[in-house]
Formats: C-alpha cells, sequence, structure tokens
C-alpha cells in the first residue's frame, strides 16, 4: 500500500506505534470473544496501524464471522477494498445505522478523530443493547472527561450523558511521539462497556430523552454558578430543585447520581 505511506488523510494523525496498536487490536478482539460479539467494527483504518494487528487477531478467533471497516477518504477505502478488506465509503456521523448495525452484537475499535471523536461516540453509545464493548482513542483532554468522577474539574454533562450507561476505564496513554504526524496533545484509549441497568431511569421516549440531555444542558451551561442562579427561571427547570429537595446552592457538578434522579423526576413531572 505505497500510497499510504506517503499520504495524510483529511488531516488525521496516524498511529505508529506498533505495540500500542497491537495492544488496541488485542483487547478489542479478547473482549469481542468474551461478550459473544459476532461483528467487528473499526472506524477511520487510516493507513492500518489497528486493522493489521485486528486481522492477525481475528484469525484466531473464529466466533467473530464479519470484520468491517467504515473510512472517508475515498482512496484509503479503495485501497484497503483491493486488499479485500470490506470497507464503507462514508462519513461515519452521517452514516445510516442499518449499514453498520446490522450484524450485532458488535465490537468496536478506533483512533478516532480528534474533530468528530465525541460525535462519533454519541452515535455508538445510543446503543448499548447492541455493542457490549468499545475499545476507543480519544484527545487526553476528552477522555478524562467521560471517566471523570463526580465533584471533579472534568466532571460534567458528557460525563453524566454518557456514563448513565456505560462505564468507562482508562486502557493506556499514548503520547505525540506515537503518531505521524505528532499531534500537540497527548491521547488516551478508553474500554467502554454497557451497565446493566442505566444510573437514571429514563423512558425509552424520544421525548423523554431529549428532556434528559436539556436538562444537563442547562445545569452544565453556568457551571461556575449555583444551580438556583444558573438553571433557567422560565419552564419546568428552577422550580424542579425545590421539588425534587436538590440543594440549590450547589454547582452541578456537585451533584450526585440520586440527586439527577430526583431533578429529572422533578422535570418530568412539568415538562412531559
Amino acid at each position: 500500500m505505497a500510497t499510504m505511506g506517503r499520504r495524510r488523510a483529511l488531516g488525521q494523525h496516524f498511529l505508529i506505534d506498533q505495540t500500542i496498536a497491537s495492544m488496541i487490536a488485542r483487547t478489542a478482539v479478547d473482549e469481542a470473544v468474551r461478550t459473544g460479539c459476532t461483528a467487528l467494527l473499526e472506524i477511520g483504518p487510516g493507513k492500518g496501524a489497528i486493522t493489521v494487528p485486528l486481522r492477525k487477531a481475528l484469525a484466531a478467533a473464529p466466533s467473530i464471522q464479519r470484520f468491517f471497516m467504515v473510512e472517508k477518504d475515498a482512496r484509503l477505502a479503495a485501497e484497503w477494498r483491493a486488499q479485500d478488506v470490506p470497507t464503507i465509503e462514508a462519513d461515519f456521523v452521517h452514516l445510516p445505522e442499518a449499514e453498520w448495525l446490522g450484524t450485532t452484537p458488535l465490537t468496536v475499535a478506533s483512533n478516532l478523530p480528534y474533530s468528530v471523536g465525541t460525535a462519533i461516540l454519541t452515535r455508538l453509545a445510543l446503543h448499548p443493547e447492541k455493542i457490549p464493548v468499545m475499545v476507543l482513542m480519544f484527545q487526553a483532554e476528552v477522555a478524562r472527561r467521560l471517566r471523570a468522577e463526580v465533584d471533579t474539574r472534568a466532571w460534567g454533562s458528557l460525563s453524566i450523558w454518557l456514563q448513565n450507561r456505560w462505564d468507562v476505564t482508562r486502557l493506556l496513554d499514548v503520547p505525540p511521539a506515537s503518531f505521524r504526524p505528532p499531534p500537540e496533545v497527548d491521547s488516551e484509549v478508553v474500554v467502554l462497556r454497557p451497565r446493566a441497568q442505566a444510573r437514571i431511569q429514563i423512558p425509552p421516549t424520544p421525548a423523554a430523552e431529549a428532556l434528559w440531555e436539556q436538562l444537563l444542558k442547562h445545569a452544565f451551561a453556568h457551571r461556575r454558578k449555583m444551580l438556583r442562579s444558573g438553571l433557567p427561571a422560565s419552564g419546568p427547570w428552577r422550580n424542579a430543585l425545590e421539588a425534587a429537595q436538590v440543594d440549590g446552592t450547589k454547582r452541578a457538578e456537585a451533584l450526585d447520581w440520586p440527586d439527577w434522579q430526583r431533578l429529572y423526576e422533578a422535570v418530568s413531572r412539568s415538562a412531559l
């Protein structure tokens, strides 16, 4: 694949550290086998740093019957197809679910582009019942937000939204020298596994999910303010603090999971 050796596609930083790539691949395949997955998806394979060890590990994992990739860059996608690797040429953010979520349970592995990593994760995280495990690389700052703990600086709306349905654990740190060209920031690989039960009980309807997301957005819109000052005065938001018996002098980052459950229930009684 000579062209891949010379080409930087779409501004992405390509992973070149084979030890790290092999660890990501081995973790993804081992987890796929452990959770009974029949398919494994790699998003954005680029020049194949993860793809090559993935294919090697998959050769010893016959229970995983399907391996396929989604690659946005047309030339890279064509070169992978020329090697008989099933590759969908598309921007994953806009790819219809039927084209990538048809074979489940599904494991996902990826060195996610910094610019769209959160958007891709958001799409994936909507399906904890179909994706038993994800092994994903992010900019380190984003990864720390994903696995942050309550009442810490990194804890925010993304942390709560994701950890409501997923457990997030750090796998390894990835320094800039592991990429070509090297980025200006560190990266981190995390493993995400769906929780047996959501922490916040939200009805499985679009309206209920949208209300939960709005609550998080409003609560963290002015994260340095007390909730009674930061939540909108109109609508169901601020009155819900008293109804939920949540201390309005707290900041959003200080609320624990029972606080969020009561607050969501109070808001939903007024709004839905």
